[in-house]
């Protein structure tokens, strides 16, 4: 979103700030040492990170069911999503025997190709795998993200996949008894001392859940149930009889269970087993991994200190960094590119091509792309990014900063690209009205649509945004000006929506930009704004003589 270019806070507040971040640093330095990147989630979520060299592995080798997010971690949905995921992941702790859960980041390079392959089009995206998954198939999305519907869909694929002989979903014959009971509990290889016994009426699934709330208990195994005048074959009065349990010489015990619920059946199995001296296995630590809430590094605190104390800029990393993910990471992530979509990438990289601010080898980079892509009619994610690699071959290193510097939020994962993407956009349309015209007024909006209908990884990002571009009749944009103008209301619009926010960095507050500190004249006497002076304060800003290189390991060469 667009962002305060300078903090609006007095300078002589800035050492207590910086000195707080340090602080917090400190406090955080084994947390954050954690990963080398940022990442929503770790192993005390009873959540495994998973990239393109270890998903397919884990999905193959793992013999128990497997849930796996897509994510892209600068998705405001997929950050909001983060907290109810770690509630699922840490109440899935206690069926740790039969699912494992995992995460799988695709704004990072490395996991471009393992979220082309399986298809992730929208994050965050949740998919089951089953225990005997072969590496076909993409897995079974889970539409929801309400935790109770997740968890319940997972205990019916459980039900549906586990081996019979680990656990027996699959209710008691009619004609079953005690002796046959145990019997075929000890031709199953099963080391349990107890066997419970839980009714389960047809249309209901108490039974299957009490087998996954009993999991943590090594001591007892859960048979079902559909008929209750199977009980009298194992001694027990049949009428209103729903639970009871018996050890292998075939003692058995009626149960009375506070209400007819897995979780109340489970806690009086539970009560019996802790009077028979058993004991489940321990749970998930109740204290979570501390979060990485601050800035990682020195350098990058020193970052922070000089965007905050310079006047308003733009930096030419941040630039850069926006058109590295790109073409690395956003656009390669495609499955078929051609039609309505070709065109779109040609729209973007055409617009990228002309009014681009890296260096030589940047603009030949582009150039070279633009060139090659009007003599293709369709090409994949995967052509597409081989595409850039050849393009690169011979070149210097187009892309120097690898950070953003403007763009930095205080959380690893707030601000970022986002920040990056609006900034190159706004850049990409005062570029455009400067003379000679090489674009058509309305191209690089145009441009930035196709890409975020077609392309863009973060899926609540791509829907608000196409609408307000409906609302707002992008199409209508009839000059160079204009098109300027209509990118400022509609990121403006977005930062009002998103003011507040939990994905927006507290010290980087989502504002109705510009300020009236740092464009006075921008608003009149009635705080209403003054469009004439709005435009000219972004010209002057996003104009590329007033690109700042701080950030950049070297000097560009132009």
């Amino acid at each position: 979103m667009i962002r305060p270019l300078k903090l609006l806070l007095p300078f002589a507040t800035l050492p207590a700030i910086i000195w707080l971040l340090l602080l917090l640093a400190n406090a955080n330095a084994k947390a954050n040492a954690l990963t080398g990147e940022a990442s929503l989630y770790n192993e005390a979520d009873n959540v495994i990170n998973a990239d393109t060299e270890t998903l397919l592995p884990y999905l193959r080798t793992t013999p128990k069911g497997k849930l796996v997010q897509f994510i892209n971690i600068f998705c405001g949905d997929c950050r909001r999503f983060a907290p109810t995921f770690k509630d699922v992941a840490r109440e899935l702790y206690k069926w740790r025997s039969v699912i494992s859960v995992y995460a799988v980041d695709c704004a990072q390079e490395r996991n471009v190709k393992i979220c082309r392959d399986f298809q992730i089009l929208h994050t965050p995206t949740l998919r089951y795998f089953p225990p005997a998954y072969s590496g076909n198939g993409l897995g079974i999305n889970i539409q929801t993200t309400m935790p109770e519907e997740i968890i319940d869909l997972l205990a019916g694929y459980l039900a549906r996949d586990t081996d019979t002989a680990l656990l027996h979903f699959e209710p008691l014959r009619p004609d079953s008894t005690a002796n046959a009971t145990i019997a075929e509990h000890r031709g199953h290889g099963h080391s349990e001392d107890y066997i419970a016994l839980v009714l389960q009426p047809r249309g209901s699934n108490i039974g299957r859940d009490t087998i996954l709330e009993l999991l943590p208990y090594p001591a007892v195994a859960v048979r079902i149930l559909d008929d209750v005048q199977i009980f009298a074959n194992f001694g027990l009065a049949a009428h209103d009889q729903k639970l009871a349990i018996m050890d292998l010489a075939g003692n058995i015990l009626a149960l009375k269970a506070l209400q007819e619920t897995s979780q109340a059946y489970a806690a009086s199995i539970a009560e019996f087993l802790a009077q028979m001296g058993r004991t489940p296995w321990p749970p998930l630590p109740t204290t979570r991994a501390p979060k990485i809430s601050t800035i990682r590094n020195k350098e990058k605190l020193s970052i922070l200190a000089t965007v905050m104390r310079e006047a308003p800029r733009v930096y030419r990393a941040d630039l850069e960094q926006s058109i590295d993910t790109l073409l690395h990471i956003e656009l390669p992530k495609a499955g078929l590119i051609e039609g309505n979509n070709l065109t779109d990438l040609r729209n973007i990289i055409s617009v990228l091509r002309h009014n681009n601010p890296l260096n030589k080898d940047g603009q030949l980079l582009l150039t070279g792309l633009h060139d090659s892509l009007l003599t293709i009619d369709r090409l994949t994610g995967l052509e597409f990014m081989e595409l850039v690699k050849s393009q690169e071959k011979g070149l210097g290193n187009v892309f120097k900063a690898h950070r953003y510097v403007g763009c930095i939020g205080t959380r690893p994962f707030l601000r970022g690209f986002t920040c990056s993407l609006w900034t190159l956009f706004h850049y990409l349309t005062v570029a455009a009205a400067k003379q000679p015209h090489n674009l058509e007024p309305g191209s690089v909006l145009d441009a930035v649509h196709g890409f975020v209908k077609h392309f863009f990884g973060c899926t609540d990002c791509a829907q608000h945004f196409l609408a307000m571009a409906e609302h707002n009749h992008i199409e209508l944009v009839a000059d160079h000006d204009a098109e300027i103008l209509w990118l400022w209301e509609a990121h403006n619009e977005v930062n009002s929506r998103l003011a507040g926010d939990t994905t927006e960095d507290p010290e980087f507050p989502k504002i109705q930009y510009p300020s009236e500190m740092d464009c006075h004249a921008c608003r009149n006497e009635n705080a209403e704004w003054n469009r004439i002076e709005v435009l000219k304060y972004l010209k002057s800003i996003y104009d590329t003589k007033n690109l700042s290189s701080y950030g950049l390991p070297t000097a560009w060469v132009f």
